[in-house]
């Protein structure tokens, strides 16, 4: 092959290559130093619209720190800051000049007096690396009836000494938790306004509820408490163990015992967006399960489990099965008649079992009437007993002792014998 022809085969192999590679296009938000010198800081404002899940940057500004003290509408107000659920609200952070994200979109366009207006929801990460969501009515004049924000102060922007710092103020219910939402940005503040879309109120729900066990596999899907009135293109579920899953159901199970919290993150085609609350899913280790045994019926009684076991017996095999004793219990659940044998427990109680002897028993009942079952270490018929130590004993006794009475008869016949043949020899010698 000539020189000529192989490269041509190179080249078409990297121009191969470089086609399914796919190309990543930095958005203005992302580059890498969007804030104009000298300035070290900044915020960066993103105007954006959302068409069949494609997102468009309509319009950008950046904002140096000269200009949100220039523009700054809030001076040295108080925020105050919770860190979990129903905990004790304690004093933030005071911003001295601070910048109202209303005041904000008001400023960075004056030509354009509807901006703030078209605005639907904002967002930008957070100190916890998620999105910190406003929506529309966050977003509106504070003075205005019904703000939901305490004190009628609004989320802002301010200068630091490390960067620029971003707050958002606590809302009236108890539950409200802000901490992740108040921190300062070393670079560019990035701030994206959607102008399509809308905030969702998603929540999770688990099929197999939120106390589960080991292993225990677990199915997740998303609710929306008001209808989404878009298509969602994506979902995305964080369960809490460092694992996580892009599906619109996710199923999960946890090989140790623990609290998880699962999150799910949702988009949908317009641009709307959601994050449900955390779903605390509690997994414990399955409870040991009882000692077999190596016997038991083909039938679980009261409390028993599997093909095996009588009252209290549980799993395969079970075990010996107690005879029924009405003066230790009685039945579960089992009303004794008036004047039924239950009733009187002074006398001996039958408890099915019969001996006889020189035979194993093969059968007993476990309470009277009930239905006869297999001992363990029994026969379904009767045999034999084998011979004890003792019995053999007593054999070897009777027999020496008949052979002793055997030898004493014989001995006496004996002697019987000689004095008879004495007594009739005598007369013969007188004759003679």
């Amino acid at each position: 092959m000539s020189r000529l022809a192989r490269r041509s085969q190179a080249l078409l192999a990297a121009a191969l290559l470089t086609a399914s590679i796919p190309v990543v296009v930095s958005s203005p938000a992302a580059a890498a130093d969007p804030c104009p010198a000298p300035a070290t800081s900044c915020v960066v404002v993103n105007i954006v619209s959302t068409v069949d899940g494609r997102e468009t940057v309509d319009k950008s500004y950046t904002v140096t720190p000269d200009q949100v003290a220039d523009w700054a509408d809030l001076q040295d107000p108080a925020y105050y800051t919770r860190k979990t659920p129903g905990a004790k609200e304690v004093r933030g952070p005071v911003v001295p000049q601070g910048l109202s994200l209303h005041h904000l979109l008001e400023s960075v366009d004056p030509d354009d007096a509807g901006l703030g207006s078209a605005v639907t929801f904002s967002e930008t990460p957070n100190a916890a690396h998620v999105p910190a969501v406003l929506s529309d009515a966050d977003l509106a004049d504070p003075s205005g009836n019904d703000y939901p924000f305490d004190d009628n102060l609004p989320p802002a922007v301010h200068v630091t000494e490390d960067g620029i710092g971003y707050v958002r103020p606590l809302r009236g219910s108890r539950d409200d938790v802000n901490a992740s939402d108040i921190f300062t940005v070393s670079g560019a503040l990035v701030l994206t306004f959607h102008t399509t879309g809308k905030l969702l109120e998603p929540a999770v729900k688990a099929s197999a509820g939120t106390d589960v066990k080991t292993k225990q596999r677990n199915t997740f899907s998303v609710t929306f408490a008001n209808a989404p009135g878009t298509r969602i293109i994506s979902t995305r579920w964080d369960f809490g163990d460092g694992r996580t899953a892009d599906a619109e159901k996710a199923t999960r199970s946890y090989a140790t015992k623990g609290t998880y919290p699962v999150v799910a993150t949702v988009r949908g085609a317009n641009g709307s967006y959601g994050r449900t609350p955390a779903l605390e899913v509690k997994v414990a280790k399955p409870p040991t399960a009882p000692s077999s045994g190596t016997g038991g019926g083909t039938g679980g009684g009261t409390g028993g489990g599997g093909t095996g076991g009588g009252f209290g017996g549980g799993g395969v095999g079970g075990g010996y099965v107690p005879p029924f004793d009405p003066g230790v219990g009685s039945l579960p659940g089992a009303v004794p008649d008036e004047g039924s044998p239950l009733d009187d427990q002074s006398g001996p109680v039958d408890d099915g079992l019969q001996q006889v002897e020189g035979y194993v028993l093969a059968g007993a009942e476990i309470a009277p009437g009930g239905t006869v079952e297999r001992i363990p270490g029994t026969r379904d018929t009767p045999e034999t007993a084998a011979a004890t130590q003792a019995s053999r004993r007593r054999e070897i006794t009777t027999w020496a002792v008949a052979a002793v009475a055997v030898v004493l008869l014989l001995g006496a016949g004996a002697a019987s014998e000689t004095r008879w043949i004495r007594t009739h020899l005598r007369h013969l010698r007188r004759r003679a």
